[in-house]
């Protein structure tokens, strides 16, 4: 029998239970910084642009991966402790779904990025459960998305409000971060913690996604 998804909080509850999935998320963390710092020493040259090119896909593909473990994990944590075979099964029983609106969701958000940054980060918010749907499999993740949304709107407003001061406070102190250490140690510590604190508001995201379907992974029935 699970429990109540959160109490006072959704950011606090999820800084309690994120530490049920460590198994899986310290060590993704941990490699997702290490391969993503790895890749920024790669020096940027305008006239690659292949190398460019491929360094920008790496990039995004192992982020993606550490995401669904991340996510999966967090979907998993009302349940107690969550080990490897299940977070691995989580991330790529629906991976072909995922990979295709993880995808989508990307280009919108460069897209909105390169019009207007604030735009951007609007459409981050108004689709943040996308990709939880998208992993359990739904054939309409944006339609469970909106869903969760309505149920919980008051939630997920005072949620993106904290987070995105958050993100803003995040920016500034990676800028430092990177601007005084030398790649790729500068990157590794902003990835790192980055990485560190993405897996805490994930798993807030996750309760409050498995609170509008009750606990639960959402059905068939409710994306209809």
């Amino acid at each position: 029998m699970t429990s109540r998804p959160y109490r006072f909080t959704a950011l606090g509850s999820g800084a309690l239970r994120m530490w049920r999935a460590w198994r899986i998320a310290v060590p993704v963390v941990i490699v997702n910084a290490l391969v993503q710092g790895l890749l920024q020493w790669i020096p940027f040259d305008y006239d690659n642009g292949l190398l460019n090119a491929v360094t920008a896909i790496a990039s995004a593909l192992v982020f993606g991966a550490a995401f669904a473990l991340v996510a999966a994990s967090a979907l998993q944590v009302m349940s107690g402790p969550v080990h490897w075979r299940a977070a691995v099964a989580g991330a790529t029983q629906h991976w072909r779904r995922y990979a295709l609106w993880a995808l989508g969701w990307l280009v919108v958000i460069a897209l909105g990025m390169l019009a207007a940054p604030y735009g951007a980060l609007a459409v981050a918010a108004l689709t943040v459960f996308v990709l939880f749907a998208a992993l359990e499999g739904a054939s309409n993740p944006l339609a469970v998305n909106f869903r969760v949304i309505g149920r919980r709107w008051a939630r997920w407003l005072i949620t993106c409000i904290i987070v995105g001061f958050g993100l803003l406070l995040g920016v500034v102190i990676s800028g430092f971060v990177v601007f005084f250490n030398r790649p790729p140690t500068g990157v590794w510590i902003a990835w790192l913690i980055g990485g560190l604190l993405a897996w805490w508001i994930t798993t807030a995201w996750a309760l409050v996604y498995r609170s509008a379907n009750g606990g639960e992974p959402s059905t068939e029935r409710d994306v209809a």
